[in-house]
This record gives C-alpha cells, structure tokens and sequence, in this order.
C-alpha cells in the first residue's frame, strides 16, 4: 500500500471519530447545528434542494470511500398525546455498497 492510500484513510476515518463526536454533543445539547459546522469544515455536501425537510442529508466522498450523514426527525405524538419530536442524527463510512463503520445517536426536542 502506498504511503498516501494509508493518509487518505487516515483522513476520513479521523473525520469519521470527529463527526461522531460531535453528534454525541448535538444530541447532548439537543441541537442539530453543532454537527452542519463541523461537515461544513469536512467538505461535505448538502444534497436536495435545500427546502426543510424532515430528512437532511449530507455526504463527501474521496476515491472509493464515502461519509454519508443523515439527520431526520419526526413527530412522537398521537391522538391527545403532545410528545417532543425525536431527532436521529446517523453517520455511515461507506466503500462502495460495503458500511464500515455505522454511528447513531437520538434525542428528543
């Protein structure tokens, strides 16, 4: 292997470890806004239009390996039961259709 395939997997699976500490700190804060910094300061990629949604998803991809960070929420409540929202912030590392690595963390708002 030549020294920069072994830096290049250094490098998106260090950003992996960071990402995913930033979402045990977004759920901990119960705030989303925490993470978008830190995929923006790894060159992530919002995919779609941009429109709010109750799903956001981000990805950066690097030869055969991708990061691919998924946010989505939804409403807990029923008939004449208010419940908070749960938030579900996933991270994935990717080679191809192969997960390496998977992450997850919830919290509710």
């Amino acid at each position: 292997m030549s020294k920069n395939k072994g830096c290049l997997a250094m490098t998106i699976e260090a950003a992996f470890d960071e990402i995913t500490s930033a979402m045990i700190l977004a759920a901990n804060s119960r705030n989303v806004c925490t993470i978008e910094l830190v995929l923006y300061q790894h060159g992530f990629t919002q995919l779609g239009d941009g429109t709010p949604s109750q799903k956001t998803i981000w990805e950066k991809q690097e030869h055969s390996k991708m990061l691919w960070f998924q946010w989505r929420w939804y409403d807990q409540s029923q008939a004449f039961s208010i419940q908070p929202d749960m938030n579900i912030l996933g991270l994935e590392l990717r080679e191809g259709n192969v997960v390496l690595r998977r992450s997850e963390q919830r919290y509710e708002d």
